[in-house]
This record gives C-alpha cells, sequence and structure tokens, in this order.
C-alpha cells in the first residue's frame, strides 16, 4: 500500500522501524518524531520538515526531495554502526540545520 500525505503534521510519533517506501508526502512536518531505521527509498517528499526527529539509521537512497529541512535531528550512527543513508539522493534544495551525524 502506498503511503499519501499532504498538509500533515505528526508530532512526538513513533515509526521506528516504518516503512514508508515509494511513499509520497507533501507539506508534511515531523516534530521530535522517532524515526529510527525508517525506509523513504523511493519515496517522493516535497516541503518535508524533520524538526528535533531521530533519524539514525534511516535510509532515503533514491528518494526525491524538493525543498526539505532537517533541523537539530540526529543523523548519526545507529545502534549497530550503520549510517543514514542518503545515497545518490539530490539533496541541493535540502537544508540541515544544527543537525548531529552531518
Amino acid at each position: 500500500m502506498d503511503v499519501v500525505a499532504q498538509d500533515e503534521t505528526f508530532t512526538d510519533c513513533i515509526a521506528e522501524g516504518s516503512h514508508f517506501e515509494g511513499a509520497k508526502l507533501t507539506r508534511v512536518t515531523f516534530t521530535r518524531c522517532d524515526l529510527y531505521w525508517v525506509s523513504f527509498f523511493m519515496a517522493q517528499l516535497t516541503d518535508v520538515t524533520f524538526d528535533r526527529c531521530d533519524l539514525r539509521g534511516s535510509d532515503f537512497k533514491d528518494a526525491t526531495m524538493r525543498d526539505c529541512r532537517f533541523l537539530n535531528c540526529d543523523i548519526g550512527t545507529d545502534a549497530l554502526g550503520g549510517q543514514t543513508e542518503f545515497g545518490d539522493t539530490d539533496l541541493s534544495t535540502v537544508e540541515f540545520v544544527n543537525c548531529r551525524g552531518r
């Protein structure tokens, strides 16, 4: 099932290990969410904000990201020594502000 969300805000959610592969997220904000080991593989993220989220070990490989923001997030090493993966994803319009691990 494809995940589609537009003009949504998620606060203090726990989605550890979830799969958002192929998701289409537009104008979505995640605030203080546990997104540890979440897969956004091949997702389309437009104007998405991650604010104070735990994204360690998450997968953004082959995602399309436009005008996204990572604010005060942890995108460092996970418990097994893995990194948040961006692969060849174009990050030219992505902003990282005060993120640990970046």
